[in-house]
């Protein structure tokens, strides 16, 4: 179902329907285990209650006989609007650059504009259902405080929530999931009393098993009007033991909504990205995975789901995965980056990089996501991760405290050299990200990945004046010679093994440590003419192989390659990063043409909920949903910038 996740960073979010129900409710702990309510609505008491959604029965067996009134459908993440000629309705939670705090409030504003009196009803979701209580709030502001009464700090779903805003009335207690002749219904009946004005202080739930509670806050609105939805979850479940960011600051939902209407008018502001259409478009819709892919713990470390489902893998990187959305985050949230990028360096065992940082865990790290074998590109990866976050910070403390790290990351790839040719050897399948793809010998995406990581290593050395071994240059040499033994006068190929095996595939992966390397001002991997062939090469082949996005691998004739399931789809995050490397050396038409493609396939299958794959042949959605490298889009934004600046002589 098309729906847009709103919601902060690490509080979980609400995602909202065209028609304006919720669904997949996550801010209980419960990433993995996404919840649908019922019992939400936005109504207008005129003399009868009108309802401001298109389905307000949608999830009810037999739905009751609603007044509705239809509704207009328009998100640009992280805000929604639903609007008639009379109304509208602008839900959103704050973004705004630089400002942890008020980036991560667990809260929800409803910003009515409208003349009349207007309702807005929650369900308790708190707890398992026995225990829930919800009680009448007024003071500051009025609303509905939801509680369980037998919740405890085990359960995911301990905490509270609240609804409310200023002098609004309340109608705090309500049973309204009820059984019916044809089955269990809904008793919208209430909204009738409150057109009288009737309010009541609470209750709690009787322990049966399928009863639901609603609370109702309501107010006469004459121009505009801010409610608030907050919630606050602060147990230590087994699945999250490590609190949130916002309890640093807050003691309950009740502190949370005073906090956000009190500072709702610097709250309120747009999120602005410095590009026009559908580049906007992109960067802000693909940034929806901030807050629902990410945890954000009470001592300040971000961990990002490489998809809530299936592979709950925190921080994955390799391939433009945390690698990738960490380029976003960098002009976001700069600390968060560095922070978790050295929290990394904790793990590194003799030289080798993790592939993350735990399934549903941030410190029991998973070294390749299969066994046996290492992952030959994860240290190149996170090397590179820690020169762009120096380079893009200036900090060199950061640099020098990872310097060793770096060199011992260095060292365990030329261990993997037992070939003698330079590049750590792959060994045929499920040693790298492309971990459904075989690759055998010297691998162009694993070679020119080491390639970068050296080029980042002696920059490192020579920044901090440190002296390295002539022995790391020899192997950079011999390294260099076996990537250019992989050319064929049109592309790298995709891999190969002495005289034994080779697969002459175009893969666009094949200079992704060029596509580092331009970002960070390296030295090339490779001659600068073969770079501009290889790029033409993969936007004859590859991109001219399908009619919906760049391919990750095709034949020399130009047809997909069908040998795996992910050579035969294309990865979102790497199309935006080879249009980048396009952007970067002057093939603007080319790069802005993959990406648009891309970004328009993305949009007409589902923008808030992207896959790590799309089936080149048909257009589908294949791979893991709500996908870490969805903002890979960003690429494109930031080298648009560094070409201007290198215009200017910057960076």
């Amino acid at each position: 179902m098309l729906s847009i996740p709103i919601g902060s960073i690490g509080t979980g979010k609400m995602n909202f329907t065209p028609d304006f129900t919720i669904t997949d409710v996550t801010v209980l702990n419960n990433w993995a285990n996404p919840l649908d309510i019922r019992g939400f609505h936005v109504v207008r008491l005129d003399d009868q209650p009108i309802f401001l959604q298109n389905n307000p029965g949608e999830r009810i067996e037999e739905p009751p006989k609603y007044i509705t009134k239809k509704v207009k459908f328009d998100a640009l993440f992280p805000r929604v609007t639903y609007s008639s000629p009379d109304f509208s309705v602008e839900v959103f939670s704050p973004l705004i650059p630089g400002n942890l705090k008020d980036s991560s409030l667990p809260v929800i504003f409803f910003k009515i504009k409208g003349e009349g009196k207007f309702a807005i009803s929650f369900p308790n979701i708190i707890g398992r259902r026995y225990g829930r209580a919800n009680f009448s709030w007024k003071g500051q502001i009025n609303g509905v405080e939801y509680k369980n009464l037998r919740s405890l700090q085990s359960d995911p779903a301990y905490g509270e929530m609240f609804l409310g805003c200023e002098n609004c009335k309340v109608y705090a207690f309500h049973p309204y999931y009820i059984p019916g002749k044809k089955g269990m219904t809904e008793d919208i009946s209430v909204f009738n009393k409150l057109i009288e004005g009737e309010e009541n202080s609470g209750g709690e739930i009787f322990p049966y098993a399928r009863e639901e509670i609603m609370g109702i806050v309501y107010t006469d609105i004459i121009k505009e009007k801010y409610f608030v939805l907050s919630w606050y979850t602060n147990g230590r479940p087994y699945n999250y033991p490590y609190g949130h960011y916002y309890e640093n600051f807050f003691h309950s939902a009740i502190d949370v909504a005073k906090y956000a209407l009190n500072n709702v008018k610097r709250l309120d502001v747009d999120w602005n990205v410095e590009e026009e259409g559908w580049l906007k478009e992109a960067i802000r819709n693909s940034s929806y995975i901030l807050t629902s892919n990410t945890w954000l713990t009470k001592d300040g470390r971000l961990a990002m789901y490489e998809t809530p489902f299936v592979a709950p893998l925190m921080n994955t990187i390799g391939s433009f995965t945390w690698d990738g959305a960490s380029f976003a985050l960098l002009k976001l949230f700069p600390d968060l980056v560095l922070k978790m990028d050295e929290y990394f360096a904790n793990f590194i065992r003799e030289g080798e990089v993790p592939h993350d940082l735990g399934e549903e865990s941030i410190e029991d790290p998973i070294y390749g996501a299969s066994y046996i074998s290492p992952w030959t590109d994860l240290a190149s990866t996170w090397i590179l991760m820690i020169y762009r976050d120096y380079l893009f910070t200036g900090d060199t403390n950061f640099l020098m405290r990872l310097f060793d790290k770096v060199k011992e990351a260095i060292d365990w790839l030329i261990s993997l050299d037992r070939d003698g040719d330079g590049v750590p050897d792959s060994k045929g399948g499920f040693d790298n990200s492309y971990d459904g793809t075989h690759m055998y010998g010297t691998s162009s995406y694993v070679a020119s990945m080491f390639l970068c990581s050296m080029n980042a290593f002696f920059s490192m050395a020579n920044i901090l004046g440190k002296e390295i071994d002539k022995k790391y240059r020899e192997v950079y040499e011999k390294a260099s010679y076996s990537m250019n033994s992989l050319w064929n006068g049109k592309y790298f190929i995709n891999s190969r093994r002495g005289n034994e095996e080779e697969n002459s595939s175009c893969i666009n992966s094949q200079i992704a440590g060029q596509i580092w390397c331009q970002l960070l001002s390296l030295p090339p991997i490779v001659e600068e003419e073969k770079i501009d062939k290889a790029l033409r090469s993969i936007y004859e082949l590859n991109y001219r192989s399908s009619n919906f996005c760049l391919t990750n691998s095709t034949l020399p004739d130009g047809k997909i390659d069908l040998s795996t399931g992910q050579m035969r789809s294309c990865w979102p995050r790497v199309s935006f990063a080879v249009s980048a490397l396009m952007i970067l050396r002057g093939m603007d038409s080319e790069g802005m043409e993959i990406a648009k493609r891309e970004w328009d396939t993305i949009r007409s299958l589902n923008p808030w909920n992207q896959s790590s794959r799309i089936d080149a042949i048909d257009g589908k959605y294949v791979g893991l949903m709500s996908y870490i490298g969805s903002m890979n889009v960003w690429l494109i934004h930031i080298a648009r910038e560094i070409r201007e600046k290198r215009k200017d002589g910057g960076l």
